[in-house]
């Protein structure tokens, strides 16, 4: 019965490569299984704009669905881009929500789990944006300026990414030297490349993100494994 652990999916409609990666990742999962989900499940566009119709028309959703019903067990940690999505997963699949940090052992390995987004400094309005008030407004913004405003974030992010690497990788490690002695293992989201740092204890691992590849965490009684997976050309996001 593995442990499993991904984060920043970005589940939205109009990115429909996401959901089908996720979806044939996720239906390979056995129903003793269990998921955690480490934040970002969802991006804020479609946890804003596109709820209504997510559970039937996301090919992610689905098969989050079918595993649950299958006997899977789900557990959700809130990212910044899905804050607010628990009551809506926890009604659509049952799932069991968390709060960070969070604590676990599986197979006697001492596990700790944040997302991410608060480590290290960031801008206020990153901080803003997380808000019960701006998702709201978001949600009501003519579709024109929802977009454009959608576009001019993805820019933004684009153009500072390195650089935002950079710092949040150094105060990922800096959080995980704190744990030494009380975690054996860090598991932190956030960052969409995928970390293995074994260099000083405890181990360190950034789940990565699922925008070109799969990668995710693999707990068993022989080992814990970072997995990341290529899309082979033999099986193209298609719906």
């Amino acid at each position: 019965m593995p442990d499993y652990f991904a984060s920043d999916v970005h589940l939205r409609l109009d990115r429909p490569e996401r959901a089908f990666r996720f979806a044939r990742w996720v239906d390979r999962l056995e129903p003793e299984d269990t998921l955690t989900i480490v934040g970002d499940l969802c991006d804020f566009w479609l946890v804003a704009r596109q709820l209504d119709a997510a559970t039937a028309a996301c090919a992610g959703l689905r098969a989050l669905a079918a595993f649950r019903s299958r006997g899977g067990e789900i557990a959700f940690l809130p990212g910044n881009h899905d804050v607010w999505l628990g009551p809506y997963l926890q009604r659509t699949l049952d799932a069991h929500l968390l709060v960070e940090p969070v604590r676990i052992e599986r197979y006697g390995l001492r596990i700790l789990l944040v997302h991410g987004h608060h480590q290290g400094s960031r801008p206020v309005w990153k901080g803003w944006m997380e808000s019960r008030a701006f998702l709201e407004a978001f949600r009501r913004a003519p579709g024109p300026v929802a977009r454009v405003l959608d576009r001019l974030l993805e820019r933004v992010n684009d153009r500072g990414r390195a650089a935002s690497e950079h710092r949040h990788l150094a105060a990922f490690r800096q959080f995980a030297d704190r744990q030494a002695g009380s975690a054996d293992l860090v598991v932190f989201g956030h960052l969409h490349r995928p970390v293995d740092d074994t260099t000083t204890p405890p181990r360190m691992v950034v789940l990565g993100g699922w925008q070109r590849q799969s990668s995710y965490l693999r707990v068993d009684a022989s080992d814990a494994s970072l997995i990341v997976e290529a899309d082979p050309a033999s099986m193209p996001c298609e719906s």
